[in-house]
């Protein structure tokens, strides 16, 4: 094989499935349409099968093989968003679709997988208390702490700039508490995202996401719980809709001057 056909073959090897071209895209569209959270989790989708929508294959459904431990964030609300992109994606390149659903992506077992998941089982702890995060994955986590989405990741991202600013500025700063699972004054035991202590006054942040649309009355009950139970602050991040870390850094940086002029 002359060197300018293996050449060519490696490039070959190297293009991107359909499959692939179609996620990318959607994913990239709707980055730039603005729909960020949608953007962000098709980062962490595995592939796309195209299985008939019934016996006699009248119909083709995508299927987004997706992590279990992400499965239960593309709700329906979300697959409504994605669904139109991707179909129209899918269409350019020679495939019919007529809807999107999540299926869990199987995990690539050896034969040795009875020792490797025993060897997870052993090893594969964290060291904040993260009690609600499943399946904790290498992508979420930071410092020695594990997060329970990309949202979540870019909020503490954002609290660290802010500690390192308000230090360099010569001001008492901040401590972060990520995940804690603590024990409120009605008995319950919850996991708030954030707990941020600033001059002896400690706020919560909870990062509000599709998954908190229609728990308005849950999530005003135990907002006036954690302020029964000691917080003097909180507040409630809709991170989908910041796209830029400028913005979520305004968010944060109000959170944190209203904590310290309660």
């Amino acid at each position: 094989m002359t060197p300018e056909i293996d050449s060519k073959t490696q490039a070959e090897d190297r293009k991107p499935s359909v499959e692939d071209t179609v996620l990318g895209q959607t994913a990239f569209f709707l980055q730039e349409k603005g729909d960020v959270q949608a953007a962000a989790l098709l980062l962490d989708v595995e592939g796309i099968k195209w299985t008939p929508g019934n016996w006699a294959g009248d119909w083709t459904v995508a299927e987004l093989l997706v992590p279990g431990w992400l499965i239960e964030r593309f709700s329906d609300e979300v697959l409504e968003r994605i669904r139109p992109v991707l179909i129209e994606a899918a269409e350019r390149h020679g495939v019919e679709a007529s809807s999107v659903r999540a299926a869990p992506a199987l995990p690539k077992l050896g034969p040795d997988w009875r020792d490797a998941l025993q060897e997870r089982l052993s090893t594969d702890t964290v060291t904040n208390h993260a009690a609600r995060v499943r399946d904790p994955r290498p992508e979420l986590r930071r410092e020695g702490f594990t997060f329970d989405s990309r949202e979540e990741l870019r909020v503490f991202e954002a609290l660290k700039r802010a500690q390192s600013r308000l230090a360099a500025e010569g001001h008492d700063t901040i401590t972060i508490f990520p995940l804690p699972l603590g024990r409120v004054g009605v008995g319950n035991s919850w996991t708030p995202d954030f707990v941020v202590v600033r001059e002896g006054r400690a706020g919560l942040i909870e990062v509000d996401g599709p998954h908190h649309r229609g728990r308005f009355g849950a999530d005003t009950t135990r907002d006036r719980h954690w302020r029964n139970s000691g917080f003097v602050h909180i507040e409630r991040i809709l991170v989908e809709e910041t796209a830029k870390d400028a913005e979520l850094d305004t968010l944060v940086q109000a959170f944190l001057k209203r904590l310290r002029n309660h």
